[in-house]
């Protein structure tokens, strides 16, 4: 008996593409294992390194725990009270904002008055101006202003006269010169 074999009926495999896609998959799956290797790599690092500085920290603790505490006399505490309250007085002194108020005052004045002078005072939280008006309207007008300011608590003339001042052109004119101290600036 003679057995034909029929080439027709016989499934077709493309055994290239079939290789292609086994090495293709096997790249993935070893570019898989290498990002997972690495991973895991990683967090082996970060686990030793938590378990350093948990052990450090348990040695400063025990560390901490065997000393006596150091208790300070007299003397070494009023020390570093004042040095603590120089220091407090420095970063009050450096809050304040000066270009903050002297944008306020310049907004302020009006046309005809000019400030020569600041003067503060940080214990008393007050502030000295010394200035000159071209007449008494425009220094009343400036005091108004200042009256009307709500960031100042008081606002006190202290003195005013009248002065001669040359003005720009060389020509001596009459002005009122001032004082006055602002309270609650700082």
């Amino acid at each position: 008996m003679k057995f034909n074999l029929n080439l027709a009926s016989r499934r077709y495999i493309n055994k290239r593409a079939l290789l292609y896609g086994f090495i293709a998959a096997l790249c993935m799956l070893l570019l898989f294992a290498g990002w997972e290797l690495n991973t895991l790599i990683a967090g082996n690092n970060a686990l030793q390194l938590n378990q350093q500085r948990l052990a450090e920290t348990n040695r400063q603790l025990q560390r901490l725990r065997g000393e006596p505490i150091k208790t300070l006399s007299p003397e070494e505490r009023a020390t570093l009270e004042r040095e603590f309250s120089a220091v407090a007085d420095l970063l009050t002194l450096d809050a304040f904002r000066w270009t903050e108020l002297l944008d306020r005052m310049e907004k302020m004045l009006p046309e005809g008055v000019s400030l020569k002078g600041f003067s503060p005072d940080y214990k008393k939280k007050s502030l000295n101006l010394i200035g000159d008006a071209r007449s008494l309207k425009k220094m009343r007008l400036f005091l108004d202003r200042l009256l009307k300011n709500e960031s100042f608590k008081q606002v006190y003339l202290k003195s005013h006269s009248r002065i001669k001042v040359r003005d720009y052109a060389d020509n001596e004119r009459d002005a009122i010169s001032f004082s006055l101290q602002l309270e609650g600036v700082f």
